[in-house]
């Protein structure tokens, strides 16, 4: 009788843990892109290749890891905009900055209806002052 009800027990605390994970990686969006030749993001440059980006949440002021082979290059703040239809395909879209480097300032997702626009707001605003 006691191993039917350690059994139950267990059961429960693995039905718990499962929900929670599942509930918590829920909010956890995940995109990829390439860059051809190197660029820059919030201060690091990132040289050519393959990356994952994953953020949490929507609107105006989400954080944003850049990642590769499992490790994080860079962290930049972004808005994350609403595109109205799913992306056809992947893009990483580039600016030149003042200082004549290349810096990455959105990225789209095949089968997502989203855009990041990477960036502080209120550091762009500053920089025009």
């Amino acid at each position: 009788m006691k191993s039917s009800q350690f059994f139950k027990l267990l059961l429960v605390c693995f039905a718990v843990v499962l929900a929670t994970s599942a509930f918590a990686a829920n909010g956890v969006q995940k995109g990829n892109f390439q860059v051809s030749d190197p660029v820059q993001v919030n201060g690091t440059q990132l040289p050519a290749g393959h990356y994952v980006v994953k953020w949490e949440g929507t609107g105006d002021n989400v954080k944003v890891d850049i990642s590769s082979e499992g490790k994080v290059l860079a962290t930049v703040p972004a808005n994350v905009v609403d595109l109205g239809q799913k992306a056809a395909y992947d893009a990483a879209e580039t600016a030149t900055s003042a200082n004549g480097k290349r810096e990455l300032t959105k990225l789209r997702f095949s089968g997502k209806n989203v855009q990041l626009e990477l960036g502080s707001p209120s550091a762009d605003a500053q920089g025009m002052k």
